[in-house]
């Protein structure tokens, strides 16, 4: 009987070449070699008795026989779909380990501030929060929820836009007594940057004044830490280039007027497995509040300086972070 050892791994191939009429394409998305998905593509067709595939040097187009398999691929997902979710209906109950991936910004000064809300609320749900950029971590089951700086096209990847994460410069009182603050970009030359390595997501984003003066700034320091990079702007150490949700976690750091550097878009991707888990869509629905721009309006897409942000909504928005003060973690 051909169910007994048919390899269904390999419908998962077959959608995947199917969809991106490429062997080459598939493979990339896979992290495998083209021969490798080529040879489990020649195997598929051999078990099945028929060619499902036309090969040609522009990619492949499906013959009949794989145009109905691949209908009956999509049949065989919504009926998988079907009872994960009746299956998941006999437990109301959250419960498990969800791994979450973020970067080294908004996972350790923002994320980890909402935790102990969220646990008060789910105490069975344990979260496993890993600190560093992500890519296609859900597909490989190294995480249940990843935030990302560029949307995927991964097939399998299914993503919703979090927010935008808006730059701006900010100094330490202190480092302004003794130095001032530049009124616009081209002051910088008067003044120590501190900068992060992993301010390179999309780039053309960054504003074009912001490439002009590079060649004549002096950066005193350029980091891949946050935590660094935080600390030695409180410290007197110059003017930082930092997400504006800072002027939430810290008050002693001075949000500069001028334009924002740059608006950087980011995301949360999962996979079904995550829709077909309660605890998952639990913790993918508290991520997407604690990013609701209409509480947060730091992470709306369009800018509003700190300063401009209304005193009791800045009160407001600290506040709902676990009801606690706005001083740094």
């Amino acid at each position: 009987m051909l169910s007994e050892r048919f390899n269904w791994d390999r419908l998962r191939v077959f959608r995947l070449v199917a969809d991106a009429k490429s062997m080459t394409s598939a493979a990339r998305a896979l992290g495998e070699s083209t021969p490798t998905v080529s040879r489990r593509i020649n195997d598929l067709e051999r078990d099945l008795g028929t060619k499902l595939f036309h090969r040609s040097k522009r990619g492949v187009e499906l013959t009949a026989a794989g145009k109905r398999l691949k209908d009956l691929v999509l049949q065989m997902q919504v009926l998988v779909d079907d009872v994960g979710t009746q299956v998941a209906e006999d437990d109301k109950t959250a419960a498990g380990a969800i791994k979450l991936k973020a970067s080294d910004g908004l996972g350790p000064y923002w994320i980890a501030r909402h935790l102990p809300k969220f646990h008060r609320n789910l105490p069975n749900v344990q979260i496993d929060l890993e600190v560093g950029l992500a890519e296609h971590e859900v597909v490989d089951r190294e995480a249940d929820l990843a935030i990302v700086y560029e949307q995927p096209n991964h097939p399998e990847i299914i993503s919703q836009r979090l927010g935008t994460l808006h730059y701006i410069c900010y100094a330490s009182k202190d480092y302004i007594e003794r130095n001032g603050q530049p009124t616009n970009l081209y002051e910088f030359k008067d003044h120590k940057l501190l900068m992060h390595t992993d301010y390179v997501h999309q780039v053309e984003r960054w504003s074009k004044n912001v490439k002009q003066v590079k060649e004549f700034i002096d950066y005193s320091t350029i980091t891949n830490s946050s935590t660094a990079l935080k600390t030695l702007c409180e410290y007197g150490g110059g003017v930082a280039v930092l997400p504006s949700y800072v002027s939430l976690l810290d008050d002693s750091l001075v949000p500069l007027s001028l334009p924002s550097a740059a608006p950087i878009q980011f995301w949360i991707t999962y996979t079904e497995r995550v829709r077909r888990n309660p605890a998952g869509m639990a913790a993918l629905d508290w991520m997407l509040s604690i990013f609701n721009e209409t509480d947060y309006p730091h992470f709306g897409s369009s800018f509003v300086h700190p300063n401009d942000i209304p005193t009791r909504l800045q009160n407001a928005s600290a506040s709902a972070i676990d009801g606690s003060s706005p001083a740094l973690l």
